[in-house]
C-alpha cells in the first residue's frame, strides 16, 4: 500500500497525486505512464500547480553578407563590384564565408567572383560600414528566430502537512524519508561508481483536465520543518508541521504527438 497523506487520501474520493519510484526506462517518445510496481506516496493536489511548455529558440543574423549573397542570388544587388572587393583582406568567421561563398557557387560570371572573393578574404562588418558611409543608412541586421528544440518540463509540488494524529505523523516521517532516499543514487560494489538514482512517475488521481506527466527526476527535494512555529507533538516530540517542496524534471523533450496524447 501507497504511503499518504491524509491519511484518508485515497479512501475520501478526493483528487490525489501520485508517486511511484522505479528504476529510469528512457521510453521512446515519453509514451509509458502508469504504476511501475516500484514504492509509491499518495498526495493530495496542492493549490496552484502550474505546467509550462517552453521551446528553445535562437536569434540568427546572417548580416550585410547575407544581404548581399540574397540580393545576387535574386538578381537585385544593391551593391557594386567594387563595395565588395574592398572589404577583401579583412578576414571574416568560417560561417560566414561559408553562406557566401554557397551563394558564389550558384552565380555565374563576374558577380560569382566578386562575391567568392568576399567569401575568401571580406569582412561583414567592414561591408556594412562601406554600405552606412555611402547610404547614409543602417543596415537591417535581418535578424529572426531559429527553432532549436523543445525544452523539458519542469514540475514544482509544494505539500504542507499538519498530522492530525501520530499514526499520521508518523507517515509524514516516512514519506520525507521515500522521497529523500528515492532520488539519491546507490555505490556501486566497488564503491568507484554511482548507480543512477529512482526515477518517478507523477499520475493525478480523481481529477480531469491536468495535462500527464512523462517519467520525471526528482531533482530537489526541500524539507522545511516548523516554518510558523517551534511547537511539537507531545507523542515523539515531532514537529507539528512540515512543508515538503519537490521539483521534478521529466526525462526527455515532448512532441506535439505527446501533446495530442494528453502530456
Amino acid at each position: 500500500m501507497a504511503l499518504r497523506y491524509p491519511l484518508n487520501q485515497q479512501t475520501s474520493g478526493a483528487p490525489f497525486v501520485l508517486f511511484t519510484a522505479f528504476k529510469a526506462k528512457y521510453t521512446t517518445g515519453a509514451q509509458a505512464i502508469g504504476i511501475h510496481g516500484g514504492e509509491s506516496a499518495a498526495m493530495y493536489v496542492p493549490s496552484g500547480f502550474a505546467v509550462s511548455d517552453i521551446m528553445r529558440y535562437e536569434s540568427s543574423s546572417p548580416g550585410l553578407a547575407g544581404g548581399i549573397a540574397e540580393n545576387m542570388l535574386n538578381g537585385n544587388n544593391d551593391y557594386s563590384g567594387q563595395d565588395v572587393m574592398d572589404v577583401a583582406g579583412q578576414g571574416v568567421g568560417a560561417a560566414v564565408q561559408a553562406a557566401v561563398g554557397a551563394a558564389a557557387t550558384l552565380l555565374t560570371g563576374g558577380g560569382g567572383g566578386v562575391l567568392a572573393a568576399t567569401a575568401a578574404q571580406g569582412s561583414a562588418a567592414a561591408a556594412q560600414s562601406i554600405y552606412s558611409k555611402r547610404k547614409q543608412q543602417a543596415m537591417n541586421p535581418n535578424e529572426f528566430m531559429l527553432f532549436k528544440a523543445p525544452g523539458v518540463r519542469a514540475f514544482q509540488f509544494t505539500f504542507n502537512m499538519v498530522p492530525s494524529s501520530s499514526g499520521e505523523s508518523d507517515e509524514v516521517i516516512k514519506i520525507v524519508k521515500f522521497f529523500r532516499e528515492k532520488m539519491y543514487p546507490t555505490l556501486a560494489a566497488s564503491s568507484l561508481v554511482y548507480n543512477f538514482p529512482e526515477v518517478f512517475s507523477v499520475i493525478f488521481k480523481n481529477i480531469e483536465g491536468i495535462p500527464k506527466i512523462a517519467e520525471s527526476a526528482l531533482t530537489n527535494a526541500t524539507v522545511t520543518y516548523n516554518p510558523n512555529s517551534m511547537s511539537y507533538f507531545k507523542h515523539g516530540n515531532r514537529p507539528v508541521e512540515i512543508v515538503l517542496a519537490l521539483s521534478f524534471q521529466e526525462l526527455m523533450p515532448l512532441s506535439a504527438a505527446n501533446i495530442k496524447d494528453g502530456f
